[in-house]
């Protein structure tokens, strides 16, 4: 059992203040000093939660002011939901295609994201469920300008994913590498690949009705990585300084049969080229 802090409204919201205005900064950045995550410092922030005992004195001392009129209460410690390892199958190949594309493991505050263009709703909905399923967490899509951000804030999912499966945190270049886990079966390569070009990659025409599928990268070992794992899936890849590329016709109409993208603005674009 660990002791937690009640709070009144009046004496939390006071405390809160005067904290914000000693830090002079951003909860964002303030937070995690803590090793909490961001849903639950604002749970405490808000007064949904107690507040430990431990982070509360030392939240005293940072609003410099002492609060005599609270309860201490004895519970159980609040644990993060349990996250349980998923079982090896396509759909985590896929997510780990997608986090290697445009995901982020984030250093600080454990965020989990993909960001991605505000058109393309559908595919962040798809990709919700994708990790919903798969993680039993629930996630969030949230729009900030122009993009979409599919979100989750978990410690353990954050060190789950960089541990056991090598998603790199923080900057990705000279980090970014296939998962070996992925390498047991062609099907789940065929699946990182798909969650891979779906965030990463173009599908383009050039000369003379030419069609093309590039998937870029700035990490260029790991582009030969990728160009090598698609010469395994039987395709012609050409590797150049910050692409893959297929040009063959035999290989971008097998391409999207068999990888099967999901991202509606790769599905738009083949089918327009299909049909001229």
């Amino acid at each position: 059992m660990v002791i937690f802090i009640e709070l009144k409204d009046n004496d939390r919201i006071r405390f809160f203040s005067l904290i914000k205005k000693n830090i002079n900064s951003s909860w964002e950045v303030f937070y995690p000093q803590f090793n909490i995550s961001r849903t639950m410092f604002f749970n405490y922030l808000s007064g949904r939660y107690n507040i430990p005992k431990e982070i509360f004195l030392k939240l005293e001392k940072i609003a410099d002011t002492k609060i005599e009129n609270y309860e201490e209460k004895y519970q159980n410690k609040y644990m993060e939901k349990k996250i349980i390892p998923p079982k090896m199958n396509s759909f985590l190949s896929e997510i780990f295609g997608i986090l290697n594309g445009d995901g982020h493991l984030d250093f600080k505050n454990n965020e989990i994201c993909v960001v991605g263009s505000f058109l393309e709703k559908d595919y962040f909905n798809y990709i919700k469920k994708l990790f919903e399923n798969s993680f039993n967490l629930k996630f969030k899509i949230i729009q900030q300008n122009t993009k979409l951000k599919l979100r989750v804030y978990s410690k353990r999912l954050s060190k789950l994913l960089n541990e056991k499966y090598n998603i790199p945190k923080g900057n990705k270049i000279g980090k970014l590498r296939i998962s070996k886990q992925v390498y047991s079966s062609k099907k789940w390569l065929a699946s990182y690949i798909k969650g891979l070009f779906d965030t990463d990659g173009t599908f383009y025409i050039r000369r003379k009705n030419e069609p093309v599928i590039e998937i870029s990268s700035a990490d260029r070992v790991y582009l030969k990585e990728i160009c090598n794992a698609l010469i395994s899936l039987g395709f012609s890849a050409k590797n150049y300084k910050k692409h893959v590329s297929l040009y063959q016709k035999e290989d971008i109409v097998r391409f999207f049969k068999t990888i099967k993208p999901a991202n509606s603005k790769h599905l738009k674009k083949f089918e327009n080229y299909s049909n001229l």
